[in-house]
C-alpha cells in the first residue's frame, strides 16, 4: 500500500492523494462531475442521491447488510458530493479502500462526521469510523429544518444509500441529553418502507428525502448531571433532525424511581407543543381527578391530541383536538369536548372545526362552534361560564407592529360573527369586532425601577340589535429589587366606556386593581439548588377589599423545578392548594396537583 499523507502538515501530497481518489472513483461510477474544493480535501462524487430500499432491508442480519446499497436501479441523478480531509490519508488501488487517520473530516449532503480513524470503501461508498482512547465519533445529521448531534464509538455509513448504524451512543435533540444503545440513520422514504415511520408528504418541488434516526435503548433527559435528577427510558426513539423527536412509549423517573409508564408515545416538538403528561386534580365540585393528555403522532395523516379525566364523583371529561396541515400556511382542524360547567352543573360534548391560514404573523380562521365553554372575567377575580356557539366566526389577526414612537409593539384583529349563548333569550346575535392592543418594550428604567406597560381597546358592534359597547383595558407598573428581595408592584383598569351587549358571554364592567408581588431566595440547598417564596396579592378598588392572595414554595433543583402553592379566592369564597412539577427545558409541559381552574 502506498502511504500519501495530505493536510497542511504536508504540503504537495493531497493533490497525488486526490487524484488516487479520483481515479478509483471515475472507475467505480460512470459520469461522475467534478467541482471546485477547498485545498487540503479529497472530493468524492457519487453517481445517485438516493436508492430504493429493498423488501428484505427489515430483514437485515448485519450491519454492513444494514447500510449497503439496496436491489434494485435507480434513476440518474446529480452527483452527491463527497469530500474527505484528515492529517494523513492512505489508499489502496486494488482494494479501493483509504485511511484517513488524524482529525479525519467527511461530509456529503446532511451528514458532517469527525472522527480520529476513518476507512472509507470507495466502491462500496461505505465509511467505517472508529473513535480511540482520546477522541469519539461526532456526526452532525442536518437537514433543512435544523440538525441533531450524536456522539459514539463506532459508525458505518453509507455515503450513497444515507443509511448506516452508531453504536454506543450520545447525542442531542434540542435541549434534550440522549445517551444509550445504537442509532440508525436513514432516508425517510426508508424509514417508511421499514414501517418505522408514516409515509411522509413531499412537495412536488421538493424531491429530495429528509434524515430520520432510530435510536433503540434511549434514555433521554435535560439534566447534565452524572446522575440525573430524572429521565425518560424508551426501548426506542425516532428522530426527525430540527423538527421533532418521538419517544416511543417510554417510562419517566425521577432518580432511579419509575413515576409512570407512559401508554403513548412522547413527543418533542420544535412547536413547542405540550408533551404527554398524567393529569391529577382536585375540584370542589367533581372530587379528585385522575387522567392523562398528550399528543399522538399519526404522521402524514395530521396531529392529534386528548386528554381525558374521571372525576370521583362520577364525571368524565374528555378533550380530543385533530389538526391536519394541508400546506405550511393552510390547516384544517377540528375538535370534540366534554366539559363540566361549573354555573350551570351539567356536563356536554361541546364540537368545534374549521379553517386556519398562516403566514408572516398574519392570521384568518374560520370557525364554527357548539356550547363552546367560555370564562368571562366579569369582576376581578370572579369568572362566569357561557356555552357560546359560533355560526360560524371569521377572524383576521395581524402580527405585531414596531411602534416607533415609544418603541413598543401593536397588533390588530377583527372578527364578525354570528354568535348565541345559553344565558340570552334571543337565538341569534350578529357582531363586528374591532381590537387593538399596545404592550410596552421599555429599554429605559428609572434607577431600580423598571417599567412594563399595556393596553387594549375593544369596540363590539351589535348591528342587528343596533347596540354597540366599547373597553379600553390598561396596565402599567415596575418591577424592582431590593437586596434579596424581588417586587412587582402593577395597576389594572378597564373602563366600559359606553353600551352593553345583548349578550352575556362578552359582558365586560369596570375593574380597577393594584396588584403586588414579593419573592426572596431561601437559604437552602446545595450551590445548584434554588428555593425560592413568594406571595402576591390583588386588590379590588371597585369593592375596597382584597379579592386574591397567592403563595407558593418553589424548588429548583437544576434541571426540574417542584412548586407548592396556595390560592384564596377570596372574591369567589374559594381555595386551592396544589402541587406542580415542571422541567425547566419545558416550563409549558406541567404535572400539576391541584384545582382544574389554575
Amino acid at each position: 500500500m502506498d502511504k500519501l499523507a495530505s493536510g497542511g502538515r504536508r504540503a504537495g501530497r493531497p493533490f497525488i492523494a486526490a487524484a488516487c481518489l479520483a481515479f478509483a472513483i471515475l472507475i467505480s461510477v460512470s459520469g461522475a462531475a467534478f467541482s471546485a474544493e477547498p485545498e487540503n480535501s479529497v472530493f468524492i462524487p457519487l453517481g445517485g442521491e438516493t436508492a430504493p430500499v429493498s423488501e428484505d432491508l427489515a430483514e437485515a442480519a448485519s450491519d454492513d447488510a444494514a447500510v449497503a446499497a439496496p436491489d434494485g436501479g435507480t434513476p440518474a441523478q446529480p452527483p452527491n458530493e463527497v469530500f474527505l480531509d484528515a492529517d494523513e490519508i492512505s489508499y489502496d488501488e486494488h482494494t479501493g479502500i483509504a485511511i484517513a487517520e488524524g482529525n479525519v473530516r467527511i461530509r456529503n449532503k446532511g451528514v458532517r462526521l469527525f472522527a480520529p480513524y476513518v476507512e472509507y470503501d470507495t466502491k462500496s461508498h461505505i465509511v467505517d469510523a472508529y473513535s480511540d482512547y482520546r477522541e469519539n465519533v461526532v456526526v452532525y445529521s442536518d437537514s433543512e429544518t435544523g440538525s441533531e448531534k450524536y456522539i459514539g464509538k463506532h459508525l458505518k455509513y453509507n455515503v450513497e444509500t444515507r443509511r448506516g448504524i452508531f453504536t454506543q451512543v450520545s447525542g442531542e435533540s434540542g435541549p434534550m441529553h440522549m445517551e444509550g444503545g445504537r442509532v440508525r440513520m436513514m432516508p425517510d422514504s426508508d424509514a417508511a418502507k421499514l414501517g418505522i415511520i408514516h409515509a411522509p408528504r413531499r412537495k412536488k418541488k421538493d424531491g429530495q428525502s429528509q434524515n430520520v434516526a432510530e435510536w433503540t435503548g434511549v434514555t433521554s433527559t435535560t439534566c447534565d448531571f452524572t446522575k440525573p435528577h430524572y429521565k425518560f427510558v424508551s426501548k426506542r426513539a425516532v428522530i426527525f433532525p430540527g423538527k421533532k423527536t418521538v419517544l416511543k412509549r417510554p417510562r419517566f423517573y425521577i432518580g432511579d424511581a419509575l413515576v409512570i409508564p407512559y401508554p403513548f408515545d412522547y413527543i418533542i416538538s420544535s412547536r413547542k407543543k405540550k408533551g404527554l403528561q398524567p393529569i391529577i386534580n382536585y375540584d370542589s365540585d367533581l372530587g379528585a381527578g385522575f387522567g392523562i393528555h398528550g399528543p399522538i403522532d399519526m404522521g402524514q395523516y395530521g396531529e392529534l391530541d386528548i386528554e381525558a379525566v374521571y372525576w370521583t364523583q362520577g364525571e368524565f371529561e374528555t378533550k380530543i383536538d385533530y389538526t391536519y396541515q394541508i400546506t405550511d400556511q393552510l390547516s384544517v382542524f377540528a375538535n370534540i369536548y366534554r366539559l363540566y360547567n361549573d354555573d350551570t352543573e351539567d356536563t356536554i360534548w361541546r364540537p368545534a372545526w374549521g379553517i386556519d391560514y398562516e403566514t408572516e404573523g398574519w392570521r384568518a380562521r374560520l370557525y364554527w362552534a357548539q356550547r363552546e365553554l367560555v370564562s368571562t372575567e366579569v369582576a376581578t377575580d370572579v369568572t362566569e361560564d357561557r356555552d357560546v356557539w359560533r355560526d360560524p366566526e371569521f377572524s383576521i389577526s395581524s402580527p405585531w407592529f414596531n411602534e416607533p414612537l415609544t418603541g413598543g409593539e401593536l397588533r390588530l384583529y377583527t372578527a364578525w360573527g354570528r354568535y348565541g349563548d345559553n344565558i340570552t333569550a334571543q337565538e341569534w346575535t350578529e357582531r363586528i369586532a374591532y381590537v387593538a392592543q399596545y404592550r410596552g418594550r421599555p429599554q429605559w428604567s428609572i434607577g431600580i425601577f423598571k417599567p412594563f406597560y399595556g393596553a387594549r381597546y375593544r369596540y363590539f358592534d351589535y348591528y342587528n340589535e343596533d347596540k354597540n359597547q366599547k373597553a379600553t383595558d390598561a396596565w402599567g407598573g415596575f418591577s424592582y429589587k431590593l437586596g434579596v428581595f424581588n417586587f412587582a408592584t402593577s395597576y389594572y383598569r378597564r373602563w366600559v366606556e359606553e353600551g352593553k351587549s345583548p349578550m352575556a358571554w362578552d359582558r365586560y364592567t369596570n375593574s380597577e386593581t393594584i396588584s403586588q408581588v414579593i419573592s426572596f431566595p431561601l437559604p437552602l440547598g446545595a450551590p445548584w439548588e434554588k428555593w425560592t417564596f413568594l406571595v402576591a396579592g390583588n386588590y379590588d378598588i371597585e369593592i375596597d377589599d382584597i379579592s386574591s392572595m397567592f403563595y407558593s414554595l418553589t424548588y429548583n433543583m437544576h434541571c426540574m423545578t417542584w412548586e407548592l402553592w396556595y390560592r384564596d379566592k377570596r372574591s369567589e369564597d374559594d381555595y386551592t392548594i396544589g402541587l406542580t412539577l415542571f422541567i425547566n427545558a419545558y416550563p409549558d409541559r406541567k404535572l400539576e396537583i391541584g384545582s382544574k381552574d389554575d
